[in-house]
């Protein structure tokens, strides 16, 4: 799965219910030209009202340097995404002008 991904909102990249629950790597490319970007990647549960009821952050605020990378490859990536009421996959981004690619493997 590849997206790209700018500003500051978060943003989902894997929705409960998507049944990647076996991601082995994630790939995170700032694609800024002159800034770095500071990166949240977590994953959360959803209460019936579409409120975060539980969220775990993998990354909080981690830099990566302007037209850098970072690459995450562990176990800790496999979470329970296979029903609507899983976890899912989020980014966010420090700036409205921030922007990375992301490829999840």
């Amino acid at each position: 799965m590849y997206s790209s991904i700018s500003g500051p909102a978060d943003t989902v990249l894997l929705s409960p219910g998507d049944g990647v629950s076996n991601a082995k790597t994630i790939h995170i490319t700032n694609t800024h030209a002159s800034d770095a970007v500071l990166v949240d990647l977590y994953i959360s549960i959803l209460s019936r009202g579409g409120v975060a009821s539980s969220t775990y952050y993998i990354l909080k605020s981690h830099s990566i340097a302007v037209k850098s990378y970072l690459n995450l490859e562990s176990s800790i990536l496999s979470f329970n995404n296979n029903s609507s009421t899983g976890f899912g996959l989020y980014i966010a981004l420090n700036a409205a002008d921030s922007e990375v690619d992301v490829l999840i493997k």
